[in-house]
């Protein structure tokens, strides 16, 4: 299950990042600054979406061609026609495996299986997309690409260290 979660959570932290490139050198106005939604506690917390200097991922800031633009989007679109309509499908057989009057664990470790592999092919389709899309890039915004993929990678993981500190402890 550890994987699973794991796979989950890097493929959306993934997917997020290649949606950045209709974002990739747009500027970003006062009126655009983070919103706020507030905490359990009382105190105001960062959304996860928000507007503002950090939006976006690695391919953001990279003062794209409208030629690269276009062929981004070419490749994105491509890339969404081979996904297919599996994870609303997966999402309701599990649900009525979750809401069934009895559990059968061998059914359910199946249809876990199938939604990790099904997420697997997911992931390498977008890994080749963003490949696809990284080899359209100048040797200059390449550099500017993996500075942002470091900048971003290092505030994930200051926000998951913060996130674990912030867990109850189990008694």
């Amino acid at each position: 299950m550890r994987k699973l979660t794991t796979l989950f959570a890097v493929s959306a932290l993934a997917l997020s990042s290649s949606f950045a490139v209709f974002a990739a050198d747009a500027t970003t106005s006062p009126e655009a600054a983070p919103t706020t939604a507030p905490a359990t506690n009382g105190a105001p917390m960062k959304m996860m979406h928000h507007k503002g200097q950090d939006k976006g991922g690695p391919f953001a800031g990279l003062n794209l061609t409208d030629q690269q633009r276009q062929q981004m989007r070419d490749i994105m679109k491509e890339s969404r026609q081979n996904r297919g309509q599996g994870v609303k499908d997966e999402r309701q057989a599990l649900h009525h495996m979750v809401a069934s009057d009895s559990f059968d664990d061998a059914k359910a470790k199946e249809q876990i299986e199938a939604i990790a592999k099904a997420q697997s092919e997911r992931m390498l389709e977008r890994v080749k997309a963003e490949n696809k899309m990284y080899n359209l890039l100048t040797p200059e915004q390449k550099k500017q690409y993996n500075e942002n993929y470091l900048k971003r990678e290092q505030k994930m993981m200051e926000h998951m260290n913060k996130m674990k500190g912030q867990q109850p402890t189990a008694q």
